[in-house]
């Protein structure tokens, strides 16, 4: 790679990279003089070495790495050196936990921010498959003495708190293969994130959020829902599906390759059967044979039969389980390439009986270059953003010793005393018992 003038790395430069089943992107940028970030450079490689969101060979995804990362150094005559990074993939789990404490004088007594923050620590520490690590615990909801049930129990009066919180834990091997990815492409995670959370930033505006809205990212490998209500995370999960089992549909029943099936999933096809071209007929040449034909109608019964049981029925299944159906004034929101699929918002409003719009990646950006314009790029650029406004996200500020693998450690950790229970304990903190002590143990 073609050495640069280091001096022309800005402090405020960050780098967002995002390592999908499909595609490796990384996104240059900075904040600029309004607060906004301004994209200086990007880079997108074909991602090889990634199935279903897990890497499965490291060597081919260290070369999709260097490739992005070396396209996005010649678009910005920068260098980079230290990147911020999503982790999603089948290995991600979700599941509710109850957790009942007991306040001495809780008549007389209003609950601390400390109570809270003890309450979900120990949540962090309990006891999960060896395999396994929590990565985040999401508060959704106290009942106070059995009565009132609220979001934020700071400054009431109670002597018994039940608190239910989302507990997400992830395969403690699949991060690390991650870890080594990234390392061996001669960088340094700086940051590491849940994806939903990194689309979240750049899709979702601050009313959505605070009124309730379901975030849903549809990729190659797999479908990331992320729910918002009263400007806090609330739920998440990762569906183990994404286009490219569409894609394989197609091929299989066709007898094509996947790169046909793809190109003509992109064309041709569509959600919604009764919308389709019934009476247009699809040629696709076969090596070796006589051409394929497939109409327009029977290729959207192939893939609206994969989109409806596998992604937005298990959407809806989700959205119910986590109790915030009714909280949804916003609906839903879709995003990543897989929402790119035609009258995808059709089926989804059919099935979930709620408001859904799609969502191009452009919140919070001045500078941003129409290739980008994309839902394909929603979580590289959520983890730009990520890391460029990380002093604005609760608990992002880690101990340089816990995220740099190279680092003494003697940078402060930062804290915000106006923590809102949500806050506590998001994916960052998690990082710091988890992430950073791999990536150095790694290092």
């Amino acid at each position: 790679m073609k050495k640069k003038n280091k001096k022309q790395n800005l402090p405020e430069t960050v780098v967002g990279l995002d390592i999908g089943t499909t595609k490796i992107a990384a996104i240059i940028g900075q904040k600029d003089n309004e607060g906004k970030i301004r994209v200086l450079g990007y880079g997108k490689g074909i991602s090889t070495g990634v199935q279903n969101g897990l890497v499965f060979n490291v060597k081919k995804t260290v070369e999709g790495i260097r490739f992005a990362i070396d396209s996005a150094e010649k678009r910005s005559e920068l260098n980079i050196s230290e990147v911020f990074v999503g982790v999603a993939g089948r290995h991600i789990r979700s599941k509710e936990f109850k957790y009942t404490f007991l306040r001495l004088n809780g008549k007389y007594n209003t609950i601390q921010q400390e109570e809270i923050d003890k309450a979900i620590e120990n949540l962090h520490n309990i006891s999960v498959n060896a395999a396994e690590t929590i990565i985040t615990v999401i508060p959704q909801r106290y009942v106070i003495d059995e009565k009132r049930v609220i979001t934020d129990p700071v400054g009431e009066l109670g002597e018994q708190i039940e608190g239910y919180f989302q507990i997400v834990t992830s395969d403690k091997y699949e991060i690390e293969k991650i870890i080594k990815s990234v390392q061996d492409s001669g960088l340094t995670i700086k940051g590491i994130t849940l994806e939903p959370i990194a689309s979240s930033l750049s899709c979702l505006s601050e009313e959505e959020k605070r009124e309730g809205v379901a975030m849903v990212d549809i990729g190659g490998g797999t479908s990331d829902l992320a729910i918002y209500h009263g400007d806090n995370l609330v739920y998440t999960k990762v569906i183990p599906i994404g286009g490219q089992v569409i894609t394989r549909d197609i091929a299989q029943i066709c007898h094509i390759t996947e790169e046909q099936a793809e190109q003509i999933k992109k064309i041709y096809g569509s959600c919604v059967p009764e919308n389709s071209n019934r009476t247009n007929m699809i040629t696709i040449p076969h090596f070796g044979g006589q051409p394929v034909s497939i109409s327009e109608e029977n290729l959207a019964k192939i893939i609206q039969a994969r989109v409806k049981r596998d992604i937005a029925d298990k959407v809806k299944q989700a959205i119910e389980e986590s109790g915030y159906k009714d909280n949804l004034y916003r609906g839903i929101v879709l995003t990543g390439g897989g929402s790119l699929l035609h009258h995808i918002k059709e089926l989804f409003t059919y099935v979930t009986q709620l408001q859904v719009r799609l969502a191009i990646p452009d919140i919070g950006f001045s500078s941003f270059p129409n290739e980008l314009r994309n839902p394909v790029f929603s979580t590289s650029l959520g983890l730009l953003k990520y890391g460029i406004q990380g002093e604005k996200l609760p608990n992002t500020e880690l101990e340089e010793k816990e995220m740099h693998a190279n680092d003494a450690g003697d940078s402060k950790n930062g804290q915000n005393e106006n923590k809102t229970p949500t806050q506590v304990f998001t994916i960052v903190n998690a990082a710091k018992n988890f992430f950073g002590n791999l990536i150095e143990s790694s290092s």
